[in-house]
């Protein structure tokens, strides 16, 4: 991540930066939309498989880590030989998530820190994920004037995973190049579409949410029905978010793992740098796949990198975090439940 309206919005961008570029109309149809979309939310479909059986949830951890570059050539060789619209489609969304997750989670971790780091709370753990939902209304709302219920996400996805039988084999064959613990996972194609249909209903049930969930939300996590971090999980009231998520006021921060590697840089600007670097990687893909020999296959390897999505470096497991200096997100967190607390009193 950062969450999957910021993803989106970075998709639909690069799509028309290359579209212009190429001549071709920048504009997707609504089918190739949804597939864009999809591809753009990464390996983060895996992490919401958590309802259907066999689950797919450790391939989502393992691509945060490793095998990003492998897998989109292994999409660009399946291309080249077959569902080119749909797989360029995908494969687009995908490079996009990766330079974004890249180039931005230095900065979502310095700023909402991780288990344990700075203090204990409880519901610290949760603030990665609250932040990046924070991020998105206020990104979204600068980007396009729209709050989360008018940009209407869940519009711009698969009606069904049933939509992504004919592209199955391209993305089973992807995964088992990209993992080594994919290769004789003989129930992957099940776990691929398990994770599809959980992805998709996670974000049916949590987007733009009216008030009455918040307030029912707020009085079951009360009564221990449901956990104190269920907040984390939706886009909250965009008049009710207090801190500076994008900062636009250029905070300085440093990358947790490298105290020296020190930026000003808001969110905006990391976008833009992920915009500028996804053009030029999907321009390659594209090359390779009119020329799918082992030199333009080993250019997509040599241009996306091995570094991993979590913190952007190479390594694998990611590095140690030991720094950081989050925004005020946990008093943000108990301010948002207090105001629908206040709602189940009256």
């Amino acid at each position: 991540m950062p969450s999957h309206i910021s993803h989106a919005l970075l998709a639909e961008d690069v799509a028309g930066d290359v579209g212009a570029l190429t001549g071709v109309d920048p504009a997707p149809t609504d089918r190739l939309r949804a597939i864009l979309v999809t591809g753009a939310q990464g390996p983060d479909f895996f992490l919401h498989n958590h309802r259907r059986k066999p689950r797919g949830f450790r391939y989502g951890a393992l691509l945060h880590r490793k095998g990003n570059a492998p897998l989109l050539a292994s999409l660009a060789h399946s291309a080249a030989t077959g569902d080119r619209e749909d797989l360029s489609a995908y494969a687009l969304g995908y490079i996009t998530h990766v330079w974004l997750d890249r180039l931005a989670h230095p900065y979502i971790n310095w700023s909402a820190g991780w288990r344990g780091t700075p203090d204990s709370h409880p519901d610290r753990p949760a603030m990665h994920a609250f932040l990046e939902r924070l991020i998105d209304v206020q990104y979204l709302r600068r980007h396009s004037d729209l709050s989360v219920a008018q940009y209407r996400f869940v519009d711009r996805l698969p009606r069904r995973a049933a939509d992504f039988f004919r592209m199955r084999p391209a993305l089973v064959q992807a995964l088992r190049a990209a993992l080594v613990s994919a290769a004789d996972d003989s129930q992957l194609p099940r776990r691929l579409l398990n994770a599809l249909h959980d992805g998709l209903g996670f974000y049916r049930y949590t987007e733009a949410p009216p008030e009455r969930y918040f307030v029912l939300a707020r009085h079951r996590e009360r009564r221990g029905e449901v956990s104190s971090r269920w907040l984390s999980l939706v886009h909250p009231p965009e008049s009710l978010i207090s801190v500076d998520a994008l900062n636009l006021e250029h905070r300085e921060w440093a990358h947790p793992c490298d105290n020296a590697r020190r930026s000003r840089q808001n969110f905006e600007e990391l976008v833009a740098g992920a915009r500028e670097r996804s053009v030029r990687s999907v321009r390659i893909w594209q090359t390779a796949v009119e020329h799918p020999d082992a030199e333009h296959l080993r250019a997509i390897l040599d241009d996306i990198g091995p570094e991993n999505l979590n913190d952007g470096i190479v390594g694998d497991p990611p590095c140690r975090r030991t720094v950081c200096s989050p925004l005020p997100l946990i008093e943000l967190y108990e301010e948002i439940k207090l105001h629908f607390e206040r709602h189940t009193r009256a």
